[in-house]
């Protein structure tokens, strides 16, 4: 049994060069469409746009870590992204002042399920998208983050030990990340109150979707 470092290893979950610029690009656009935005104050819009931008942050570190080949770290922000938006779209929309206030404080907020709860409550939620991810894909983020049996398989091959991930995996995990940092690009924008900022965003998250990743 051998070990393999991922220099070794060119032909697993290797993107194209311009796959990671395609994907580069986007990221900075998204950036760009909420740098230096003016939002109203107020702890409500400090800490679900902090969440929102924290989503973002992680959306751009899966980007960075794909060129490095960082794969082990890709998989295991799936879930801290998610989570990252969920606890944004919770505090915009659904936390009381007393939630808000407890959260800044260090107070741990409901379970991902509650929260997602009662954002489902709310316009543009109610098609339940968010709760449907999590039903289906929760236990596999978990075991990624926290190094479970599932993210381990991508460590071995049939004679040795090292990355092991396929490139369609690689491609999944970056389209998930786009989708969950463009909602949270239109999160802060929600907060901003401009709605002609999030139709170019919804328009230029359309014309990426339509696109191979």
């Amino acid at each position: 049994m051998t070990v393999r470092s991922f220099n070794g290893m060119e032909e697993l979950g290797m993107l194209t060069d311009k796959q990671l610029d395609a994907a580069n690009e986007y990221g900075e656009w998204l950036r760009r469409a909420v740098h230096e935005r003016e939002l109203p104050g107020g702890g409500r819009i400090r800490a679900s746009a902090a969440c929102f931008l924290i989503a973002q942050d992680h959306h751009h570190a899966i980007v960075v870590s794909l060129d490095a080949r960082c794969f082990a770290s890709v998989f295991a922000l799936v879930r801290v992204i998610f989570e990252a938006y969920v606890r944004g779209a919770w505090l915009s929309l659904c936390a009381t002042d007393a939630e808000v206030e407890a959260f800044l404080t260090g107070t741990e907020p409901p379970s991902p399920g509650i929260m997602l709860a009662a954002i489902e409550q709310r316009p543009g939620f109610q098609e339940m998208i968010l709760s449907h991810i999590k039903a289906t894909t929760w236990k596999s983020m978990c075991a990624y983050t926290h190094t479970g049996g599932l993210h381990v398989q991508r460590w071995m091959t049939k004679d040795g030990i090292g990355p092991n991930y396929s490139v369609d995996e690689i491609l999944e995990v970056l389209r998930f990340a786009e989708v969950i940092a463009s909602l949270s690009v239109l999160g802060v924008l929600a907060l901003a109150r401009d709605d002609v900022a999030a139709k170019q965003v919804l328009e230029r998250y359309e014309l990426r979707m339509s696109r191979p990743a």
